[in-house]
């Protein structure tokens, strides 16, 4: 598995809830709240993120363009600072799997220290591939970690 380190800049972005459990239930909100609400907002070719709040509460988000607001969603920044990044090509039940082990390898390295005042999340910059029809999608997990 590929790690990087990078810096990110902070994001200011507009975000959906989800309540529940993760995996396919999940990828159902992407396709059919998520999608539809970026749809109707003309924000489909926008940077997506999904923050990971806690066990059950996820954030699907939308990176905004300069001076738009969305009134129907609330609205946060992402915070910049150093991500521990790898590549994840696959479905929404197998994320959590990938997240595991992308975890596993990050803090087993003594130089690496995690972040935990900052939220780990998905990243799926403008034209990240996903298959609708499979639920099979390309993003980048970002976990913080301290510089």
């Amino acid at each position: 598995m590929r790690i990087d380190i990078v810096e990110r800049r902070p994001v200011r972005v507009a975000c959906l809830r989800y309540t529940g459990p993760r995996g396919e239930p999940l990828g159902r909100f992407w396709r059919g709240t998520v999608a539809p609400w970026l749809a109707d907002n003309g924000l489909v070719d926008c940077p997506r993120y999904g923050v990971i709040v806690d066990d059950t509460r996820y954030d699907a988000c939308i990176e905004l363009p300069a001076g738009l607001p969305l009134p129907d969603a609330a609205e946060t920044i992402i915070r910049g600072g150093h991500y521990a990044i790898t590549c994840f090509k696959g479905d929404h039940a197998q994320v959590s799997a990938a997240w595991g082990a992308f975890g596993e390898t990050v803090v087993a390295n003594p130089v690496n220290r995690l972040d935990e005042s900052r939220p780990a999340f998905e990243h799926m910059p403008r034209g990240a591939w996903c298959d609708h029809r499979t639920g099979v999608f390309c993003c980048e997990l970002c976990l913080p970690v301290a510089g």
